[in-house]
């Protein structure tokens, strides 16, 4: 196999050290979506790369565009909403922050993936793909509110009837959404160390054509 389909072309430090802490938040993420067990010291470790690699993203994508800015700013709620349920709850607001958890961290991967389709022809589709698997999953929660029983099978009606009060039964939509994050992450880390991702597509493109002739 040639290696050089794993070598970094990314343009930056920033770029790789983000690559390699997105994907082991993804990784991790992932693994902790199979235990049962609390785990908070782990988890909230966990948590706190993720932060510190989306950051790195957002920095490459670009802080100052709007879609990258309210995607973070989504993530981050939910971040602190997990935090709060790693810490310990009462049932009585257990399901809310779950909720508010699950709802906020699907729409930050909404938002950068509609940033995607915005990019390059590789990260539209990527964009695309992140688009169609964050949107029906927010559209049963949208609709849940309305409709009892919608969403059952992925655990959403589950969730949304604990926000009365009652102690979540079913945890399964939040895994679907923490599973949904960590592939979503696991592709944007290697598109950031492939040198896909900077604030300046056009840039990024030309540096990179010029260090494949070199």
């Amino acid at each position: 196999m040639n290696a050089s389909m794993f070598a970094s072309r990314a343009v930056s430090a920033n770029a790789r050290i983000a690559a390699v802490a997105l994907g082991a938040a993804a990784f991790m993420t992932l693994l902790l979506t199979h235990v049962s067990a609390p785990l908070a010291p782990l988890r909230l470790l966990t948590l706190a790369l993720a932060a510190f690699a989306t950051w790195a993203f957002c920095d490459e994508m670009g802080m100052r565009k709007p879609l990258n800015r309210a995607a973070f700013v989504f993530f981050a709620i939910a971040a602190i909403a997990k935090v709060q349920i790693a810490l310990g709850l009462t049932t009585e607001f257990a399901g809310r922050y779950y909720l508010l958890y699950a709802a906020f961290l699907l729409t930050s991967v909404l938002l950068w993936s509609v940033a995607f389709l915005h990019r390059q022809r590789a990260l539209k589709l990527v964009g695309a793909l992140g688009v169609i698997a964050t949107a029906f999953p927010i559209g049963a929660i949208v609709v849940g509110h309305l409709v009892v029983g919608v969403g059952a099978a992925i655990g959403v009606s589950a969730l949304l009837a604990a926000t009365d009060g009652s102690a979540p039964s079913d945890l399964g939509f939040v895994t679907l959404v923490e599973r949904i994050f960590g592939l979503w992450a696991y592709v944007a880390a290697w598109l950031l160390w492939r040198g896909y991702v900077a604030a300046s597509p056009a840039s990024t493109i030309s540096e990179r054509k010029a260090s494949i002739e070199n």
